[in-house]
């Protein structure tokens, strides 16, 4: 109790509840003792309940607790004035069936009587409305019948809304336990989830009989090993259906052949989103993107509109439902669709700058950069480029106008807006914003004020050569908390108001960093073997005197000058190293940036790793003879890569790396069970084309073809079970070091 100081510990909670928006009650469920739980188990042996528990409703301000016994489910109203629960047993002081607690006169009653299985417990926006699904059906069969009930406050009981019997219910279809119930914000719809009847398991069949087999086809539109995989996802997936509260209409929305939905304006607006990757899941084998038709589906009866086909990237609607919106990564531009009018609008076409990721070097579309936000009543939608903020008319019909006024990129510095409001669902153009800038000259960052409906620059409120974490609001004061943080100092707490008028440091919570060596970070700049501007980090060990020699420790992963100023916490480290634990010790730690070509990525690393070396070499304070190489994952494949192309590294570490990419092209990601090739010819590795295509490419990017070069000594991790990379590439490695008698070591972490 913050007034007074006071804490009450409470022992054997398993979940607890508390009103989103009201205040003073606790409602949580507690397992029950140990000792009484081995008594009851010994005395039936039958007798197993794992999930019913005792239910403690607690009043705050006074204490008092009411307990209720075998709680299944129970669900605390957003506004706190009631509490749902479900019980699965009965004792002296109550029934098996569905209860309301109500918090303003502490007094319970029956909604819904009789044992079942009860599951879902949901309330409304108001908390004047529930919703549960019910099967009377208790006993331990494989598949359960449940029905939708729903209850409202003037009402005795809950009424049936739905069961399978009901009109336009999908035939041999039941109502899905596996997906939420959602009410509309109004409270008029209740979405659900439905699906087929799974076919029964075949209890005949004698094991030693039955093959276990999985066939392959090449029509398939997925590999057996994804099929696999995804299996018991499969088995519960739902499709989304909507029953009015009032009447009762069902309307099936989604199906086999929409299978996802998105839910619009939370349920008001009469129509959803219907995306459906179907037509298009053999190409994730090669392409990655997930291409989806996009449609818009009507609530009232599930009537679908093709909006756009095969378009990868995200996809959203407007917070009033007016428009659908998504970038095509194909295209690279935003798009609108009215609702209203059927139309479809480009929003970014003819505006002379990118909306796609302008550094993206994979063989792939460009994501975006994202999007802002939306004005009210959905009059404008505010999208991000790499630096500035457009405010574009989602009709299409006033100019574009760039609220930051281009200063992002005449000043290499992002602009980013900063929601102060998690409630909010528009963005106020008569307020001010509270922008974050990242300037990627410095790496300095900044918060800064800017209103939409003045035409003026942003306003900075705070620059700093710090990383900073983003501001939470207080809900009824006009005060700020943050965190500030360098590569030395730790992300405490600071407060300010909302203008950042002298912020003040409110917490020290490392001062034992100061009992130890840390060190100091330095941005450095250096070209590439073709001439391209490279940038990187520089790790220095405390007391760095610039007359001594350091050994020198090289790490990559694509580009990470960025993080300039974040802060490493120490700590152990499944695979990367860390930068402050090898500065502590005395030595140089090197983080260079590397910029990619298709088809060329070992050459690639080659051609920006190796001038940054030698850029540090010539500053005079690096020990040649004792700098090593790490890299992880695809780290790790540019260090195999490197050593058997350079004689420059005194020892390297190479964690799950690729070294055959004509081998690992055709493997399976265990985490997934997709095939590899899409990463080679479309992603990461970045070779850009097929294995039969450019054979060469995959030859020459491969490190076990060089392996005779090898003269650094290479310790090698993997992991058995690793998800991304078949560990057998670490294999092909060791092995082929082994044969040439090239000093090697292999660590394979099992499970």
């Amino acid at each position: 109790q913050l007034d007074i100081g006071s804490v009450t510990k409470v022992g054997r909670v398993q979940s607890y509840q508390l009103p989103e928006k009201g205040s003073g009650w606790l409602a949580y469920q507690r397992g029950k003792d140990p000792a009484l739980a081995k008594q009851e188990a010994d005395k039936d042996k039958k007798k197993k309940d794992d999930t019913d528990s005792d239910l403690v409703i607690r009043r705050l301000a006074d204490g008092r607790e009411w307990t209720f016994h075998a709680v299944t489910e129970y669900q605390v109203a957003k506004t706190g004035q009631r509490i749902l629960f479900a019980c699965s047993a009965a004792d002296s002081a109550q029934k098996p069936g569905v209860y309301v607690f109500n918090t303003s006169s502490a007094s319970w009653r029956m909604i819904q009587g009789g044992k079942a299985v009860y599951k879902k417990l949901l309330w409304d926006e108001q908390g004047q409305q529930a919703a549960f699904l019910a099967d009377s059906d208790t006993s331990k069969n494989q598949q359960r019948f449940y029905a939708l009930f729903c209850w409202r406050t003037e009402n005795d009981s809950a009424q049936l809304l739905l069961d399978t019997l009901k009109t336009g219910f999908p035939q041999h279809w039941l109502i899905s336990e596996n997906q939420t119930l959602q009410f509309s914000r109004n409270g008029e719809n209740l979405f659900l989830g439905t699906a087929p009847i799974p076919l029964p398991e075949d209890t005949t069949l004698v094991e030693f009989e039955t093959a276990k087999l999985d066939i392959w086809h090449y029509q398939d539109p997925l590999l057996q090993s994804q099929q696999v995989h995804d299996l018991e996802k499969e088995l519960k997936r739902s499709y989304t259906a909507v029953v009015r509260v009032k009447n009762g209409k069902f309307s099936q929305l989604a199906g086999v052949d929409l299978p996802e939905l998105k839910i619009v304006q939370e349920g008001d607006a009469g129509w959803a989103l219907g995306l459906s990757g179907l037509p298009y899941q053999l190409l994730l084998s090669w392409e990655g993107n997930a291409f989806q038709d996009l449609y818009c589906v009507r609530t009232a009866d599930g009537a679908r509109t093709l909006i756009a086909p095969k378009i990868a990237g995200p996809v959203s609607a407007s917070p009033h439902g007016k428009y659908a919106l998504w970038f095509d990564e194909v295209q690279g531009h935003w798009f609108s669709y009215e609702v209203a009018s059927g139309k479809t609008n480009n929003l970014t076409a003819g505006l002379g700058v990118s909306f796609a990721d302008e550094l993206n070097d994979r063989p792939d579309y460009a994501a975006a950069y994202g999007l802002m936000g939306w004005t009210a009543q959905d009059r404008r939608v505010l999208l991000y480029d790499r630096f500035d903020i457009w405010e574009l008319d989602p009709a299409n019909k006033a100019a574009a106008r760039i609220i930051t006024k281009g200063l992002g990129r005449q000043e290499q510095t992002s602009y980013r807006y900063l929601s102060l409001d998690p409630e909010a669902k528009f963005i106020d153009g008569d307020k001010p914003l509270l922008l974050k800038t990242f300037d990627y000259r410095d790496k300095s960052e900044g918060f800064c004020s800017k209103r939409l409906s003045d035409d003026v620059a942003p306003l900075v409120l705070f620059h700093a050569a710090q990383s900073l974490g983003k501001p939470i609001k207080a809900k009824q004061a006009e005060r700020l908390v943050f965190t500030r943080s360098t590569f030395r100092d730790f992300p405490d707490l600071w407060t300010a108001d909302t203008r950042f008028t002298q912020p003040l440091r409110r917490s020290d919570a490392n001062p034992q960093q100061a009992d130890y060596l840390w060190g100091s970070v330095e941005l450095v700049r250096w070209l590439s073997n073709d001439g391209k501007p490279l940038q990187g980090l520089l790790y220095k060990p405390e007391n760095f005197d610039s007359t001594r020699q350091y050994p020198m420790i090289v790490y990559f992963y694509e580009r990470n000058a960025d993080l300039l100023h974040r802060y490493f916490e120490p700590r152990p480290s499944a695979s990367s190293v860390s930068p402050v634990f090898y500065a502590s010790r005395g030595y140089l730690f090197f983080i260079p940036d590397i910029i990619y070509e298709a088809g060329y990525p070992g050459k690639s690393a080659l051609s920006c790793i190796l001038p940054g070396v030698q850029a540090m070499i010539s500053r005079g304070f690096v020990d040649q003879s004792r700098i090593g190489i790490q890299g992880q994952s695809w780290g790790g494949y540019q260090v195999a890569y490197l050593v058997t192309h350079s004689h420059l590294f005194r020892c390297a570490g190479a964690g799950a790396p690729v070294s055959n990419m004509t081998s690992a092209y055709g493997g399976i990601r265990l985490e997934s069970g997709r095939v590899r090739q899409f990463q080679y010819e479309r992603e990461q590795s970045r070779i850009g084309a097929t294995l039969w295509e450019k054979p060469w490419h995959y030859i020459e990017n491969s490190p076990l073809f060089k392996v005779p070069d090898v003269t650094t000594p290479l310790l090698i991790m993997h992991n058995d079970n690793d998800g991304a990379v078949p560990y057998q590439q670490g294999i092909e490695l060791f092995t082929a070091l082994r044969r040439l008698g090239k000093p090697a070591w292999l660590l394979v972490y099992n499970g």
